[in-house]
């Protein structure tokens, strides 16, 4: 018995549809970070989450706050990584997570 592919596509898509989980927008936790001087980078597990940040200078802190979608972290994912500007130089500022109130990991390199 042959059976016609248009027949089986409808299944394959509804299999798929199953397989897969909604995608959420939020904030995410920032994985890893490094000093530009006027501006950081930063990264974020979201996989081309089409991620922004939104910076709160302060005298002794950079708060960075990671919105993104988070349409699921594989092994076949990139990390998002985004240019954030300051007002100013880095310089001795702690940099914290507006997510967790921590200070994120650095990136090696």
């Amino acid at each position: 018995m042959r059976v016609h592919p248009a027949a089986v596509a409808p299944l394959f898509v509804m299999a798929l549809a199953a397989c897969a989980h909604p995608a959420a927008r939020g904030p995410q936790e920032i994985t890893g970070w490094s000093n530009g001087g006027d501006h950081l980078w930063v990264n974020v597990h979201t996989c081309d989450g089409d991620p922004a940040a939104e910076a709160v200078e302060g005298e002794d802190t950079v708060t960075v706050t990671v919105t993104s979608t988070d349409s699921g972290w594989g092994p076949a994912c990139v990390e998002d990584s985004l240019k954030v500007e300051l007002d100013a130089p880095l310089d001795d500022r702690t940099v914290i997570d507006g997510v967790t109130g921590e200070e994120p990991p650095g990136i090696e390199g």
